[in-house]
């Protein structure tokens, strides 16, 4: 079966696709479940979102080449929380200011010391993990701070 260039990027981009921070690695990773995991990594999610469309457009064409079924796709995309990204340091002590909270009382919200907040803030640490999510929660959903 041949394929043309926009076909093949259109049935890559169906592809499920998971992006995560590596605090060892000191970048994102990224896999496709669908075919191999951990294949690529960059310093920012857009260079791994790309990098992911081109080897998954290798493995279709691999793929194809070999006379191989596809995997069916399963068209999901996780990403890291937006809290992850460099320079939002300023987004999180904004985020803050806007509840109208201490760094103190915004920081017992998140389950952290004031001192890691303090650093997030100054951009010397990143939140990672459930604290990322619920930042990006908690700026999705202010009322949830108030509930």
């Amino acid at each position: 079966m041949k394929m043309t260039e926009q076909d093949m990027k259109a049935l890559a981009g169906k592809y499920s696709r998971f992006i995560r921070w590596s605090d060892e690695d000191n970048c994102y990773i990224g896999s496709l479940p669908d075919f191999e995991k951990d294949c690529t990594h960059g310093e920012t999610l857009e260079e791994v979102n790309r990098n992911l469309q081109e080897v998954a457009e290798m493995y279709i064409e691999r793929y194809l080449e070999k006379g191989m079924e596809l995997p069916q796709p399963r068209s999901i995309a996780i990403s890291p929380s937006p809290f992850r990204e460099t320079g939002n340091e300023k987004s999180i002590a904004r985020l803050r200011k806007s509840q109208g909270m201490s760094q103190k009382d915004f920081a017992a919200v998140l389950g952290v010391s004031p001192s890691t907040l303090v650093k997030w803030e100054h951009g010397l640490r990143r939140p990672c993990g459930p604290s990322a999510k619920l930042l990006d929660l908690i700026e999705k959903h202010p009322e949830l701070i108030n509930s």
